[in-house]
């Protein structure tokens, strides 16, 4: 009975040590994770996450083209840097609409982004689909002038990233 009680202890002792640094990565995951439903973000910029030094905000806009006939509301994103360094910041997109995870998986490269932004300046998603950054810093929300497609219901990045460049 001593023999089997020492065997069980002992699995147990390696389980622990095998499931630790699973158990802490699981953990520090969801420091480079930023998760948004669409009711908390409003017509104001609304900070929904800071990391190493760069600001997250949101704020919907109709983003409306009437010679294209698009008629459309969007999540602007506006990235501060706060530091002084020249920063990469990488992440891929995942969009529920419906209720539903549409963004395919794995995560394509049509789904992620990524931007430079020089220390201490800002960029500002705007409706302009022409502009440098319009696919990385606007996340479609819905149609205004159709009631049966499907809305954005909530969005994450996920993968951030932020690294220092060079110019």
């Amino acid at each position: 009975m001593v023999r089997f009680a020492k065997t069980l202890f002992m699995r147990q002792l390696v389980l622990a040590f095998l499931l630790l640094p699973l158990l802490s990565l699981s953990q520090t995951g969801n420091d480079n994770v930023l998760q948004v439903s669409y009711q908390e973000v409003t017509a104001e910029w609304v900070q929904f996450h800071s990391q190493d030094g760069v600001l997250f905000y949101a704020k919907k806009a109709d983003c409306n083209r009437p010679s294209d006939g698009i008629y459309q509301e969007m999540i602007l994103l506006k990235i501060v840097n706060t530091t002084d360094y020249n920063l990469t910041i990488s992440w891929d997109l995942l969009q529920w609409l419906d209720g539903q995870l549409w963004t395919r998986l794995p995560i394509k490269p049509e789904n992620q982004r990524r931007v430079n932004l020089e220390g201490s300046g800002m960029l500002e998603g705007s409706c302009d689909n022409f502009s440098d950054y319009y696919t990385s810093l606007a996340v479609f929300c819905r149609f205004l002038n159709y009631s049966d497609k499907p809305e954005l219901t909530k969005f994450e990045f996920a993968n951030i990233n932020i690294s220092r460049y060079e110019n």
